[in-house]
């Protein structure tokens, strides 16, 4: 019984994690897509701060890439991956005229994965998410 268990969380992990890969990199299209265009701040329907969407982004994709390769915590690697796509994003907005890149964007970036950080335990409460930190 404890073996069918184990084959079942493991058949779960593996379908989160599959879901997670697909969503992160349909994400990363959106967002850079979002972040490098001209016109997205029109496509965005509610008036919001440019540095809450850069939290609410990073979120996201902290999440996302916790659940794809979830055979390792929210580490350094996957902190470093995020930081520089973060990096990337602002490094090209440099190039466009109709842009701006400020190191605040970084700043809340790196909020956003804290925050994720912090929600874990929050996370882990939801019976189907849970699956993800299983043994």
């Amino acid at each position: 019984m404890k073996n069918a268990k184990f084959a079942a969380v493991k058949n779960i992990k593996g379908t989160l994690a599959l879901e997670g890969k697909v969503l992160l990199v349909a994400s990363v299209m959106i967002i850079s897509t979002l972040a490098l265009n001209p016109s997205s701040v029109s496509v965005i329907p509610w008036q919001l701060s440019d540095k809450i969407l850069h939290v609410f982004a990073f979120y996201f994709l902290s999440l996302l890439v916790d659940f794809a390769f979830p055979k390792s915590a929210f580490n350094a690697v996957k902190i470093m991956v995020l930081m520089s796509y973060g990096s990337a994003i602002e490094i090209v907005q440099l190039f466009l005229p109709y842009r701006k890149s400020s190191f605040a964007d970084l700043a809340a970036d790196g909020a956003g994965m804290v925050l994720f950080m912090l929600s874990v335990p929050l996370l882990k409460r939801i019976p189907f998410i849970r699956e993800r930190w299983s043994v």
